[in-house]
């Protein structure tokens, strides 16, 4: 566990033993907060949770840590937020104020957990932009043991087949994003979405109604029950905007809409907007960025 603390506290420790790879905590001096790291098991978090008695817990809402966060807050009768989009403090009553869609995505709420701690969220990686570093800080590095027997196991993991099947989709941490929507209409009109995202070097995306009508593969979804992308340039072709798709690519940089209604929700929010058909707005696009990128390249050479 790592404690950040202000300049003039103690020079931090360095432990080395048992092989531990600490450089990622040493980094993490240079935030504000109190980090824990901890191995995927419910009671080495639950102890250090019951031993120092933090107000609140996050954790990332990763396969694992959904599946953690989830058996720590069952053990400690607590109650727990799932996959957050915003996290605040209550000016009044000083608790953890958790956003979160609901309705499937509809709405957004607000939850808080008054009468019990530790107040406990995750959060889905890329959702919050990391804070600036500050180099003057330092902290201490506190090693706890876990006090385990086997006999507390009820799992043992026996072998480690990877899927050689899965495409190596990196949404999450793409610069460009090209994204269709079940606005395209067609599985066929949806490949013109292929055609810029190869043309950009970009990463193909897709909302829940695409990939639910089978276009392309869940690993390409974004939104609230997908990845969360902030990507430098996002392209949104045929998507409406609603908040189940909004969550999760919001905070790109720079937002470009395509779509033929102008009154589509994603045009609150997107830097730029084109109102008309995909059909001949996006073939234009291609042709126009291959062009631009070909002139580049010769003066480059």
């Amino acid at each position: 566990m790592t404690t950040a603390s202000n300049p003039a506290a103690k020079k931090p420790l360095t432990p080395t033993k048992g092989g531990r790879n600490l450089e990622l905590s040493e980094e993490l001096k240079s935030y504000k907060g109190v980090w824990v790291f901890i191995e995927h098991d419910t009671k080495g978090l639950t102890d250090l949770v019951s031993k120092y008695q933090p107000e609140i817990v996050l954790l990332g809402a990763t396969s694992q840590g959904r599946d953690l966060a989830g058996s720590v807050a069952t053990t400690l009768l607590t109650g727990l937020t799932a996959d957050c989009t915003e996290l605040n403090i209550d000016p009044n009553t000083r608790a953890l104020a958790a956003t979160r869609p609901t309705f499937g995505g509809s709405l957004l709420c607000t939850i808080m957990t008054l009468a019990y701690r530790p107040q406990m969220a995750t959060v889905r990686p890329r959702v919050f932009s990391l804070p600036r570093a500050d180099e003057t800080r330092t902290g201490t590095t506190i090693e706890d043991s876990l006090r385990m027997v086997e006999s507390d196991i009820v799992t043992k993991l026996l072998d480690f087949i990877p899927d050689t099947q899965s495409n190596k989709v990196s949404l999450a941490y793409s610069d460009i994003i090209v994204a269709g929507g079940k606005g395209l209409k067609t599985p066929d009109n949806f490949k013109l979405v292929w055609d810029l995202a190869r043309v950009l070097r970009a990463e193909v995306g897709a909302t829940r109604a695409a990939v639910q009508a089978g276009w392309v593969e869940a690993e390409r979804q974004v939104g609230q029950t997908g990845k969360t992308v902030r990507p430098k340039l996002y392209i949104a072709i045929g998507i409406s905007g609603a908040i189940q798709h909004r969550v999760g690519m919001q905070d790109s940089d720079v937002i470009l809409a395509i779509n033929t209604d102008a009154n589509a929700p994603i045009f609150d929010f997107a830097h730029y907007g084109i109102v008309g058909n995909a059909m001949t707005a996006v073939p234009a696009l291609t042709d126009a960025f291959r062009e631009h990128i070909a002139v580049r390249g010769r003066k480059v050479a």
